[in-house]
C-alpha cells in the first residue's frame, strides 16, 4: 500500500531497494513511513536550489532513501555520514544499495554528532540535512548545530526534520493513559526516541546558535481517519505529527 502523502514516482523509484534491510517488510513499512517526510524535504530543496547549493552533508544518511533520491535528482555534490555505535571504527566506510538493476556504493564518514569535531572544514558545505537524528539524541543537541554552523558557508541552509512531540496521537495516548516514550531498543541508546521537540524549541535551538529561521511546516506525513484530520486542523501549528524547519547561517 502507497502513502498517498508522498510523491509516486519517488515511491516506485525506492521501491526498488530492499537489501539494506533485514526483510522486504521492513523496507516496506520502512518507505511507507518515510515518504511524506522525504517528499517535503526534496520539495523545499527544488525551491531553494538557486545555482548556490552545490556541497551538501546528509546526516545519518542510512537507510539512504533520500540519499538515492538526492543521487538521483540533484546535482548536489553530495557527502554522507552515520554512527553505528562504538564498535565501529571511526572513519570512512561503504555500504552498497542495489534495487532496480543498480548499484550504489555509498561513502560515508562514521562519527558521533553528539561528541566528536566533524571532519570537515570551517564553512565548506552549502547545505546540512539533519532529518530524523534529533529525537534520537542523548546529550545537549547545542554541540552538534554549532559543528553544523561551523561547517556551513555564511548563509548556508540546514533542514531539520523532526517528529512534533505535541502531535495529536500522543494526546489521545495520554489521554488513554498510556505512554508516549518509546521502549527500549534493541539497537542501542540511540535506536529509540529520545526526546522529542515542539516546534517553538527548535527555533530557539537555531537561533541561538546563529541561524536565521527562513520558513517552517507543521504537516502530517501518515493518512489519517477525517476524524483525525479535522481534530488536528483545529491547532494546525501544534497537533500535526512532524516538524520541519528550514534555517540559514547568520
Amino acid at each position: 500500500m502507497r502513502n498517498p502523502l508522498g510523491n509516486p514516482e519517488y515511491e516506485a523509484y525506492l521501491s526498488q531497494f530492499e537489501n539494506i534491510f533485514p526483510a522486504p517488510e521492513v523496507a516496506k513499512k520502512y518507505l511507507f513511513d518515510s515518504i511524506g517526510r522525504v517528499t517535503v524535504v526534496m520539495n523545499w530543496l527544488k525551491e531553494i536550489q538557486d545555482g548556490s547549493i552545490r556541497k551538501a552533508l546528509e546526516l545519518g544518511s542510512n537507510p539512504y532513501n533520500l540519499t538515492l533520491l538526492l543521487k538521483k535528482y540533484t546535482s548536489f555534490e553530495l557527502s554522507l555520514a552515520n554512527f553505528f555505535g562504538e564498535s565501529v571504527e571511526k572513519g570512512r566506510h561503504t555500504q552498497t544499495v542495489e534495487g532496480g538493476g543498480e548499484k550504489h556504493e555509498f561513502t560515508y564518514d562514521h562519527f558521533n554528532l553528539e561528541t566528536d569535531v566533524y571532519p570537515y572544514a570551517d564553512g565548506f558545505f552549502d547545505c546540512v540535512l539533519f532529518c530524523e537524528i534529533l529525537e534520537h539524541l542523548l546529550l545537549n543537541p547545542d554541540f552538534a548545530v554549532s559543528e553544523m554552523r561551523r561547517i556551513l558557508r555564511p548563509g548556508g541552509y540546514l533542514i531539520i526534520t523532526t517528529p512534533n512531540v505535541l502531535r495529536l496521537g500522543n494526546l489521545v495516548q495520554m489521554v488513554k493513559g498510556k505512554n508516549i516514550y518509546d521502549g527500549y531498543s534493541q539497537y542501542g541508546v540511540y535506536g529509540r526516541h529520545n526526546r522529542e521537540y515542539t516546534l517553538k524549541e527548535i527555533i530557539e535551538l537555531l537561533e541561538r546558535n546563529s541561524f536565521r529561521i527562513v520558513r517552517t511546516e507543521v504537516r502530517n506525513i501518515y493518512p489519517h481517519p477525517l476524524k483525525s484530520r479535522v481534530l488536528a486542523g483545529l491547532r494546525p501549528n501544534q497537533w500535526r505529527e512532524h516538524l520541519f524547519v528550514l534555517g540559514a547561517k547568520r
